[in-house]
């Protein structure tokens, strides 16, 4: 049995090189397949010699010829620069990979790659440069599309990260007395946590077991926002959490005035999204409909690694 497939869309821009190590971390804990795709853009092959075809430079604004064989330069020494960083991955614990490099349209091939992957892994922005409200075209086109789980990677720095501002109170659930499953050691407390929201009864365990992966993977606690209309247990995966006690969890309600996810958008609850200290964000695709926000325009605000699940199970 091959395992789950992690299927990571890379290039050589650093975002990519950021998502290479959370990939290939949530490969080794499923249990699965690490599979790099690198797609050539057949848009920029026809392109490619074209008399009237300039490239401009990022840096300088200046303009220069853009022949095919500039291109294939190019693409073949982005694809060492990758074959490079993939056979770092074997310096680290073990790890079925492979590359595979296709040339045909961009999205096209991405989404039809997705369709049998457990996972899908990109940057944010690609080669788009600067943090804040920014998605990718391929990124946000392949969140329209409904892909199953994506993880949407920004590379975010730790003196990036602004305090949190809560707007959140201990959950009064029956659950245990405590609202920490066990409480953090000093040094985990330093490392930015998972950060997971939880909106709606039916996502609410798709989102736990996401979290829960992604804790595990790369060995971080965990902070759960809960919308108050869920019950946590019926959650079996949470119930379990919590009594093993391991990632350590946190788990808090969300002060909303209603119990009805849909009739009350909160678009406070992103700026808390905004300024909680994370290393990533786990979101359902219903997400949106809680902040009053489209779920494209609210994932580019979000100024952390972002992963998507679905709205019910899978």
């Amino acid at each position: 049995m091959s395992g789950p497939q992690v299927l990571l869309l890379i290039d050589a821009s650093p975002t990519s090189r950021a998502a290479l190590a959370s990939a290939a971390r949530l490969a080794r804990q499923q249990h699965g397949e690490l599979v790099a795709l690198f797609v050539e853009d057949q848009d920029l092959h026809a392109s490619a010699g074209h008399p009237f075809t300039r490239e401009i430079s990022a840096l300088s604004g200046e303009s220069r010829p853009f022949d095919r064989e500039t291109l294939l330069t190019r693409l073949a020494q982005q694809r060492r620069q990758i074959e490079t960083m993939l056979a770092e991955l074997d310096h680290d614990a073990p790890l079925r990979w492979r590359l595979e490099v296709i040339t045909g349209p961009v999205f096209e091939s991405v989404r039809a790659a997705a369709q049998t992957a457990d996972w899908v892994v990109m940057g944010k922005t690609g080669w788009s440069a600067g943090h804040g409200a920014r998605l990718g075209s391929v990124a946000r086109r392949l969140l329209e599309s409904g892909c199953r789980r994506l993880l949407l990677w920004q590379a975010t720095t730790e003196s990036e990260m602004k305090p949190v501002r809560r707007i959140v109170r201990p959950a009064a659930h029956p659950v245990g007395r405590s609202t920490t499953a066990r409480t953090p050691q000093r040094t985990e407390e330093r490392r930015a946590p998972v950060v997971a929201l939880l909106t709606s009864q039916s996502a609410a365990e798709t989102v736990v077991l996401a979290a829960h992966a992604i804790a595990v993977a790369t060995d971080r606690p965990c902070h759960l926002f809960m919308h108050p209309g869920i019950d946590p247990a019926t959650l079996p995966s949470l119930v379990a959490w919590r009594q093993e006690g391991e990632p350590p969890l946190v788990l808090e309600l969300i002060d909303a005035p209603s119990a009805d996810v849909e009739s009350a958008p909160d678009p406070t609850l992103l700026r808390t999204l905004q300024q909680t200290r994370a290393s990533v964000v786990v979101l359902a695709a219903d997400a949106g409909a809680t902040i009053g926000r489209p779920l494209a325009d609210l994932i580019a605000d979000i100024h952390h690694p972002v992963i998507l699940v679905p709205s019910a199970p899978v």
